[in-house]
């Protein structure tokens, strides 16, 4: 008796698609295109949309279609930045911002950054764009004035406008390479972070911008120089960095600049980068609970006395920190005897 055979034909199985009434075609059999809800969104919405953008992508963002021509308008945050520090592109930087600021149409700006290869000339300039940002109740303002070419004196530097000090709408504000100089009262009783870098400060000018400053949080100074003491006793500021200091000498070994901090309710205290050959002291900083000490001296190697003064400086830096529940030395702190240090500091409490 013969098995069974079974043809190739009998072993498929059809297959039937059919079309599911909700994507059946209406009419001509024309899928209708998914509406853009993008676009759909309120000019505001997209503004602040294109806010997370750099201004020049915002700003092309217009060849999209006629309902994207003006939306960069409403972006809330301008940035502008040149790295170039050519004379053509420098003009055409500054040419290409003061366009921009014209067209704005937003009443309301949050954030204004600019960063170019400052010179003198351009000065109207970016008194414009400060006088903007203070018009349009900007809560951040970033000047980055860099000066590449370094062929002008410190004197030619931007100098703040006095109106920006009676400015009370920016929390957040960040000058390089300015002066800071102001000759009236400092009003800025929203500002929580104030960073000022490579510029001169007087003690006083610290003291006048502390006592403008009620709810400070975060003071940074980078490259400043000037002053030989920061004394803040303001309850408001938690943490406060000091970032490369002047390089004060007298040629003969024989003057070390001394730096004193004192702040009795400073949460974090920060002093890193270059100090030159100055010594740091620390005064009351009993709320203390982080300590980055990890800054660099200079001193010569053939000059027992350099080696000697900046190790009791080390000494009583720690003395003063004993009390800190997070410290961060620098690589410096064992060339200056790290081990005879600790053995000084015997009632350092070391985390492990």
């Amino acid at each position: 008796m013969s098995s069974p055979t079974y043809s190739d034909s009998e072993s498929e199985i059809p297959l039937t698609f059919r079309r599911s009434k909700r994507h059946r075609s209406s009419g001509s059999g024309i899928r209708k295109p998914a509406a853009d809800l993008i676009t759909a969104l309120p000019d505001s919405v997209l503004g602040h949309v294109l806010s997370f953008l750099p201004i020049e992508d915002a700003i092309r963002s217009q060849i999209l279609s006629k309902r994207w021509q003006y939306l960069w308008t409403y972006s809330t945050s301008l940035v502008f930045r040149d790295s170039n520090s050519s004379d053509e592109s420098v003009s055409g930087f500054v040419t290409f911002v003061d366009r921009t600021l014209v067209l704005y149409a937003c009443s309301k700006l949050t954030k204004l950054g600019v960063k170019f290869a400052y010179e003198p000339d351009y000065a109207s300039n970016v008194n414009l764009w400060t006088r903007f940002a203070a018009g349009r109740g900007a809560e951040e303002l970033q000047l980055d004035l860099v000066n590449y070419s370094g062929d002008f004196d410190k004197d030619d530097y931007y100098l703040i406008p006095e109106l920006l000090y009676t400015n009370s709408s920016f929390k957040a504000l960040q000058f390089s390479e300015c002066k800071v100089m102001p000759k009236g009262v400092v009003c800025w009783h929203s500002l929580k972070k104030l960073s000022i870098g490579r510029a001169e400060l007087s003690e006083d000018v610290i003291q006048k911008i502390l006592a403008g400053s009620p709810v400070l949080e975060i003071l940074e100074l980078c490259y400043c120089y000037g002053f030989n003491r920061v004394h803040v006793s303001d309850a408001s500021l938690k943490k406060l960095i000091l970032r490369d200091g002047d390089y004060d000498d007298d040629g003969n070994g024989g003057h070390h600049p001394v730096l004193e901090i004192s702040a009795p309710h400073l949460h974090s205290l920060e002093i890193t980068g270059d100090l030159g050959r100055k010594i740091c002291r620390l005064g009351d900083v009993s709320s203390l609970v982080d300590a980055n000490i990890s800054f660099r001296i200079w001193y010569r190697y053939y000059c027992l006395d350099d080696y000697k003064v900046h190790t009791d400086m080390f000494a009583r830096l720690l003395q003063s920190l004993v009390h800190v529940k997070k410290i961060t030395l620098g690589s410096w702190a064992i060339q200056v005897g790290l081990f005879r240090i600790l053995y000084l500091c015997n009632s350092l409490r070391c985390a492990s």
